[in-house]
């Protein structure tokens, strides 16, 4: 039942005067905070909204597409107890209308007026006693477990009925909208709508060729993009899967007790307890364990393929969480393989979360709404953008006056105003825009990395930090059994054991690796985690489960372990009852405590057949299990052995042993807590694993490195083990001195626990301040840092290269507060634990094709981090690419705008043909070929500029726009020095598109745009050198013919057709006068290269600027010197 005292809401800056009229709610999973408006309908003012939106030609309906804050103009503010909508603005500014709903509710016999709202599949209800609005989901925190356990009859039908209305239905279904639907949203986009604008004013002014090619282009864009949105909802929607179509057990309290009955999977409500069969299911929502075991394939969720086993939890006062126990729960969407019981029992689990509260549920919302990125590039071309619109609108002035002096037609003069914002900011400029994004995007395909997210692609271009998981990213998967490290009393401890028969088979040692893991068999292989795999494999043991055929243990014992071949060794008298010497030697595992990251280790009770007591196994990171033993037991060079191997990169697991009271019984083993066992334990010895490097990590790591990208290693690993592989793979140089930063004893006053520095190798604390020193820490300190040392937090994040024993939730703490520095961080893990920390980084790279990898925006198939460094090289080139065609597109914008404003002085104007093939052919090729550019071979040691409103972009921009209308102005004084020339005669209502004028300014123009995209196509070291984009220099020599052959056209029905002046054989001076004006171009290419080279290069821009500095300052102090002699 939900537990509506423990809902709590964020509300730090929340002021209470009167009823409040916002609030602030938080999202725990996504740590977003957002703030809510209460808002009343207002008759009168949504009829002044909707006459003014009447009076404007419907324009603002349109508005209200890309600004839906608008709508507030409809509605009056008024208190959230009141509100009928509610206005929700996050932290980026987007804004949302939700409407608030009531219904009846009947909990606990007493009848409330539910109200609540919707938000992105999120329910918030309203609490009449506090004030504000909760998650719903947030009346069932704080339950303990034994609450939860309390209850094993489930509720009844009319408890369950009142809970639907509270929770909502059981269902994570993905809506497909319809075509229709999806188009009317596409076309409200604002590209589209100014698409549509130039098209009529286009068909207006009776350029049909050219409006009916953008028609068809834009036509066949919007239904490719309608296709492509629709397959995306359709395979969401797939994901989702249905929970309407299958039916569940669950339990209902009766007057007998308790009876089964079978229901609808989406009428499931927390509270019900769930029935799970024999043979597995899938989940149709999150659940906790109360009885029996359970095997779970969860890779749906965490890319994990090793099944898990799962189990109830103690009865405890503890706090109950899906996160904090995941070995307990039974996730929505993961497949339940077997279901294992004791006696006749069944195997029941309650429901503790439904619908888009599950994890499955979160997982699909993080899909439906991504967290949105501000980056630079992107922020700029919007800039820039509006820049050319006010370029635009002094040309619209200028047109305006100047055909006002003409005494031309109003008609006339709004065509050719208009015209002027078409020309300006040409509505290709998107389409072209994405083109490097697009090829980019088949290269990865054909790499085997795929891309739920393009505009993520130029992100990588500017990637400064790049963090990684250790294990199954850096390292193989699987871990090699290096050796055995067993603890004899009044022996040294350190010799190793490779062979099991050098161990004795009976000693506690050997019985602890054969029993302490969460192996299973499943179909008659053993399955279970590799690090398991490998030790029990090393025992040479085997593993029965109890069937139908084994009834020994009366199944209340779930698994045994014993030798391959018998041993009919004496047995001890000592420790052995005489009377069960002939018995098998044989290992019961009563009850296993599964693997916690929080406690970082697992342990099992278990009996020797024929002994009178049970033994408590456990094992995991060495310094847990050592806190665990009595001291006596421990070793004296317990820590230097330690130290030695993982130092070396081994990854080391502690193993320990109890002797439990001999009172105990099955029943007792069930109930008895774990904390209660791990004590005053023996300690047993170590078990060493290896864990290889991948071929491929060094290599990268170094190219990275010379790339100026930094790199760190998050992992939930041992630190010492983190630190020797962040050494072998170069992730640490050879010079960098490693420092590792602890949490001391409190020996003080002081509420902040200390802090210890040591550099690792040497003993002690640095003796001073140097780039040398790089830091490592583990989770707790990292904890420590965070809560108490604030003022560290900007030196550990830039002086951090070794982070071990990071849980998830650390992980995305990390990425977080990386970004928090204003850098563009990447994170690159298999998925199992990765999962937070690689949709909150700016570049995730999921090495898992699991469903959840869909959270990350890249996969990549191949199981190594070579997927970086091509993702680096690829977003790169998609970066300098898109600065290259957004300066190229800017550059003919302003062309064609220099040149249309010219030819309107002279009665004027470029034919429809001329206009066709210059925005067609000439620069849709010229672009789309700018975009076919490949990546540079190697990762250069900076990265492309992001800025487009930076120095060194916009002068040498300014430098081009002048040269261009220069260059135009000077062909047209070159044509009026001739003496053969006459100025056209026109008049207001007459363009002649037929004369010299246009010719000159059509030919420079169209070989400025030529020399432009030459300019352009260099994009060295990013992209490929020029000459090997070839479908550039086949554009670029094509077109320059084609533009040749128009200077010297010979024929008469092309030149009627371009509408330029025909090549006249007997007149000669026209003749050698365009000869001349092929030396335009040609000074065009010379000065327009040099510009490119010394103003947009910063560093040659710079040295350049300070040596004009010093020759400034040189020369008076020469003219004072001279003076003085």
């Amino acid at each position: 039942m939900p537990n509506t005292n423990s809902a709590t809401v964020a509300n730090d800056d929340y002021e209470v005067i009167g009823e409040a009229q916002w609030q602030i709610l938080e999202n725990v999973v996504d740590e977003e905070i957002f703030k809510i408006y209460g808002y009343k309908y207002s008759k009168l003012r949504a009829i002044i909204f909707h006459t003014v939106c009447v009076a404007l030609c419907g324009l603002p309906y349109f508005a209200l597409g890309y600004y839906p804050s608008l709508n507030r103009f409809k509605y009056l503010k008024c208190s959230l107890k009141m509100a009928e909508e509610i206005c929700v603005m996050d932290a980026e500014g987007s804004f949302n209308m939700e409407k608030v709903l009531e219904m009846d509710l009947n909990i606990a016999n007493h009848n409330n007026k539910l109200r609540y709202f919707i938000y992105q599949h999120t329910r918030f209800v309203w609490l009449n006693d506090q004030g504000v609005f909760v998650n719903v989901q947030s009346l069932n925190e704080k339950l303990t477990i034994n609450l939860l356990m309390d209850n094993m009859s489930g509720i009844n039908k009319r408890q369950q009925n009142e809970l639907i209305k509270l929770y909502g239905t059981n269902s994570v279904e993905v809506e497909v909208k319809s075509y229709w639907t999806l188009f009317v949203n596409e076309v409200f986009n604002p590209f589209y709508l100014f698409q549509v604008f130039s098209i009529v004013l286009w068909s207006l002014d009776e350029y049909y060729q050219y409006a009916t090619c953008v028609l068809i282009l834009s036509a066949g864009s919007c239904m490719l993009a309608l296709y492509q949105t629709k397959q995306m909802s359709i395979n969401l929607h797939k994901m989702a899967g249905s929970t309407s179509s299958c039916t569940v057990s669950v339990l209902r309290p009766s007057r007998a007790g308790r009876e089964e009955c079978v229901v609808n999977a989406s009428r499931l409500v927390p509270g019900d307890v769930l029935i799970l069969p024999p043979d597995g299911c899938v989940m149709p929502c999150d659940a906790m364990l109360l009885t029996g075991n359970c095997i779970v394939n969860e890779s749906m969720l965490t890319g994990e393929s090793v099944p898990v086993m799962k189990g109830p939890p103690c009865p405890s006062q503890e706090i109950y969480s899906t996160e904090g126990h995941k070995r307990h729960t039974l996730f929505a969407g993961t497949h339940v393989i077997q279901t294992r019981f004791y006696g006749n029992n069944q195997v029941l689990a309650k429901v503790v979360r439904t619908g888009f509260y599950t994890a499955k549920g979160e997982l699909i919302k993080s899909i439906l709404f991504p967290k949105k990125f501000d980056f630079q590039f992107y922020k700029d071309a919007v800039k820039f953008v509006i820049f050319m619109f006010c370029i635009a609108a002094i040309g619209m002035g200028y047109s305006i006056w100047l055909y006002l002096q003409r005494g031309s037609h109003a008609e006339t003069i709004v065509l050719r105003t208009l015209d002027i914002i078409t020309i300006v900011v040409p509505p290709a400029l998107p389409a072209a825009m994405t083109a490097g994004i697009v090829y980019s995007q088949q290269r990865l395909r054909r790499n085997k990395i795929f891309c739920v997210s393009p505009p993520r692609i130029i992100i990588c271009g500017k990637l400064q930090v790049m963090c990684f998981d250790k294990t199954g990213t850096l390292t193989e998967d699987g871990l090699d059994l290096y050796s055995v490290l067993p603890h004899q009393p009044g022996e040294r401890f350190g010799r190793t054991v490779v062979e099991v028969t050098a161990l004795p088979p009976r000693s506690p040692l050997i019985q602890a690796l054969a029993s302490c893991h969460s192996l299973t068999s499943i179909q008659g292989q053993l399955k279970g985690d590799p690090l398991d795999l490998k030790m029990f494999e090393f025992t040479q043991w085997v593993l029965e489960e109890p069937g139908p055929e084994n009834t020994r243990y009366d199944n209340l014992t779930p698994a045994i372990v014993k030798p391959k071949s018998a041993q009919n060794e004496l047995q001890d008298l000592d420790n052995y009852d005489p009377l069960t010497m002939e018995m098998p030697y044989e290992v019961g595992l009563l009850r296993r405590f599964h693997f916690s990251s929080s406690q970082q280790s697992m342990g099992v009770i278990a009996r020797v057949l024929g002994q009178p007591q049970m033994v408590y196994f456990v094992k995991g990171a060495p310094e847990k299990v050592a806190g665990m033993c009595s001291p006596d037991s421990l070793p004296e060079n317990f820590s230097s052995v330690l130290h030695d191997y993982t130092s070396n990169g081994f990854r080391v697991i502690g193993l320990a042993h109890r002797k439990l009271d001999r009172k105990m019984k099955w029943v007792d083993a069930q109930r008895v807590k774990r904390e209660g066992l791990e004590c005053d334990m023996t300690f047993l010895g170590f078990l060493v694993m290896q864990n290889s490097l991948k071929p491929e990590t060094t290599q990268v790591i170094k190219e990275l490195h010379e790339a100026d990208i930094k790199q760190v290693m998050v992992t939930g690993d041992n630190i010492m083990t983190a630190m020797s592989v962040a050494r072998g793979c170069f992730m640490v140089q050879p010079h960098q001195k490693l420092v590792l930063i602890t949490v001391g004893h409190q020996q003080t006053d002081d509420t902040r626990p200390p802090l210890c520095m040591e550099v690792v190798g040497e003993g002690g604390p640095p003796k001073l301040a140097s780039d040398i020193y790089v830091l490592a820490l583990e989770g707790k300190t990292w904890s420590v840092i965070r809560n108490y040392y604030p003022e560290m937090m900007s030196t550990v994040l830039n002086r951090g290269i070794v982070f071990g024993r990071f849980g998830p939730d650390q992980k995305t703490q990390l990425i977080t507060a990386l970004q928090g520095e204003g850098r563009v961080v990447g994170m690159c893990g298999d998925g199992a634990n990765d999962c937070g920390a690689l949709k909150a980084a700016h570049v995730g790279i999921s090495l898992s094709e699991a469903d959840a990898s869909v959270a990350a925006p890249f996969t990549s198939q191949e199981q190594n981090i070579r997927c970086v460094k091509l993702l680096a090289l690829e977003g790169r080139c998609a970066l300098s690419t898109s600065f290259a065609i957004f300066k190229y597109m800017a550059l003919y914008s302003l062309i064609q705008f220099f040149s249309i404003l010219i030819l309107y002085n002279y009665f004027s104007i470029l034919g429809n043909y001329q206009f066709l093939y210059i925005d067609l052919v000439l620069t849709t090729l010229l672009a789309l070929s700018l975009g076919r550019a490949a990546p540079g071979p190697v990762l250069a040691p900076r990265s492309p500029p992001v800025s487009l409103v930076a120095a060194s972009s916009i002068l040498p921009l300014v430098a081009q726009v002048a040269l261009v209308l220069l260059l135009q102005l000077a062909a047209l004084y070159l044509l009026r020095a001739q003496d053969w020339f006459h100025q056209v005669e026109g008049n207001p209502e007459l363009e002649v598109v037929l004369c010299w004028e246009n010719t000159v300014i059509f030919i420079v123009s169209a070989f400025q745009y030529l020399v432009m995209a030459c300019v352009y196509a260099k994009g060295w070291p990013f992209r490929e050198p020029f000459c090997a984009n070839y479908y550039m220099v086949l554009t670029l020599v094509t077109q320059s013919v084609f533009v040749v052959l128009l200077l010297f056209c010979p024929w008469q029905e092309l030149a009627d057709l371009m509408e330029v002046k025909v090549f006249k054989w007997e007149a000669q001076e026209e003749n050698i006068f365009r000869i001349y004006l092929l030396l335009v171009p040609a000074l065009h290419l010379i000065l327009a290269i040099a510009i490119e080279a010394t103003l947009s290069d910063t560093h040659r821009f710079h040295d350049m600027f300070r040596g004009l500095r010093r020759r400034c300052d040189k020369q008076p102090g020469a003219g004072d010197a001279a003076h003085v002699c």
